[in-house]
């Protein structure tokens, strides 16, 4: 199926806003995003302080961000400044391999994925109509890079119950609490619970710090998930 033309189910098109300090990066991802049926780029620009400047000015969705820019405001010191403002905005990082460690933070503030910078175009929208759903998408060499970053297993981990650990694993796949209820015969609220414990139990804040550290101590995997 064609990807460019699968709409999102937010039921109104996706504003967008590009940042990177680039212009042909800006260019041929303005070309390519414009494609897509249910999207609008509304905003571009080139450094940190200018996306904090157009998120006061513009209605966005979801912000394309490059995390390392020149300036006073790289792209995590802006996403950090956008996110403790802007609730209702989802931010995408764009990654290098020469930004990883960036990656760290940006997983703290809540950013709601993460790609390496010549991603196909198929996983960007991809991750673009996840985004606005509440869900997180990490491409797999940007989810390996971070399980290489640190060997050692973490106690915490032993603590999880073998149904935490499945919920954990479905985490790490993008499955929203309902998907993950339906996959493991299970109710949603039975799903919060579990997710609620694995929060505590891990001392992390949200699902993306939960998946990221899983995935650096080595309890997930990319795997495709083969449930129908």
């Amino acid at each position: 199926m064609d990807q460019v033309n699968v709409p999102s189910q937010c039921g109104r098109r996706i504003r967008i806003a590009i940042v990177d300090d680039h212009p042909m990066v800006r260019e041929g991802l303005r070309a390519f995003l414009q494609l897509a049926e249910d999207m609008d780029v509304v905003a571009e620009a080139s450094s940190g302080v200018e996306a904090v400047q157009i998120c006061q000015t513009e209605a966005i969705d979801v912000i394309l961000m490059d995390l390392v820019m020149p300036g006073p405001l790289d792209g995590v010191e802006a996403m950090r400044k956008i996110l403790a403002f802007h609730d209702g905005i989802r931010v995408i990082a764009l990654t290098s391999y020469a930004s990883y460690g960036k990656s760290q933070t940006a997983i703290q503030l809540g950013a709601s994925g993460f790609l390496h910078k010549d991603v196909s175009p198929e996983e960007l929208l991809f991750a673009i109509r996840q985004s606005v759903q509440g869900r997180m998408l990490i491409e797999t060499r940007v989810f390996d890079a971070f399980r290489k970053t640190e060997k050692q297993k973490d106690p915490a981990f032993e603590s999880l119950t073998h149904r935490e650990t499945e919920v954990l694993d479905a985490m790490g796949k993008g499955l929203s609490n309902k998907e993950i209820a339906a996959k493991l015969r299970i109710t949603d609220k039975t799903v919060k619970v579990h997710v609620s414990n694995i929060l505590r139990k891990l001392c992390v804040s949200d699902r993306t710090q939960a998946v990221v550290a899983a995935a650096r101590c080595g309890w997930l995997t990319m795997e495709a998930d083969e449930t129908p």
